[in-house]
């Protein structure tokens, strides 16, 4: 929490609900239900298969690279690390370096916890990310821009990397005359500015019945 908000003063009361607390309910997610998950699946064959009986096993992909954001510089980087640690992957991760704090954090952390041969933790800027996006992964995770994202895109389509891209764009908001107008008011203004607006799906703009318009935008001034 400290790190954080040294990188951007986010309080540490938030930094608890949207970065700690979403890493906490997904490693005890996938604790509870990997034995489920890699358990081999039993599948019906052809008919021509008459006698034989047939199962779908899950394999590890391989090497996997992470290249997380700076708005949530914790939770986007360990989530995604918790679901490909859980699938059997190794990690190179690269974190954001405009969020220098939680970076060298992340970077200890991971050094503490892993060998570097299981996952590995790359600082540094654009340079640092070329470099890693021009190696032969097994997949490919960026969250981030659209921009860079095609970039990312570009450079897996080199090695046939398989590519996980979670990209910001617009969120409208569709509110009709049926919506309990303090309970939407409440929630829009809510996720909109948690984390100062940074959320890829923070509402962007508001489709509003007429009808509602003025007691909804009277609701949301004092939301």
């Amino acid at each position: 929490g400290k790190a954080v908000y040294h990188d951007f003063n986010k309080p540490l009361e938030e930094t608890d609900v949207t970065e700690i607390g979403p890493c906490l309910l997904e490693v005890n997610h996938a604790m509870k239900y990997l034995n489920k998950w890699t358990a081999p699946e039993m599948v019906k064959g052809h008919i021509s298969y008459l006698g034989t009986t047939g199962y779908v096993y899950c394999e590890p992909k391989g090497v996997c690279l992470i290249i997380s954001p700076w708005n949530y510089p914790f939770s986007l980087a360990i989530g995604p690390l918790i679901s490909a640690i859980a699938a059997g992957n190794t990690v190179m991760m690269k974190p954001s370096e405009l969020t220098p704090n939680t970076s060298s954090l992340l970077s200890t952390m991971i050094k503490e916890l892993f060998p570097n041969d299981e996952v590995a933790v790359f600082e540094g800027g654009v340079e640092v990310s070329q470099e890693l996006l021009a190696l032969p992964f097994a997949h490919i995770l960026f969250t981030g821009s659209t921009a860079v994202g095609k970039i990312v895109m570009e450079a897996a389509a080199k090695n046939l990397s398989s590519v996980t891209l979670e990209l910001g764009g617009k969120s409208p908001v569709i509110v009709d005359e049926t919506a309990s107008i303090r309970d939407a008011a409440n929630r829009i203004a809510w996720g909109k500015l948690v984390n100062n607006g940074q959320t890829c799906v923070a509402p962007d703009y508001l489709l509003v019945h007429e009808s509602i318009k003025e007691p909804f935008m009277k609701s949301f001034k004092f939301a």
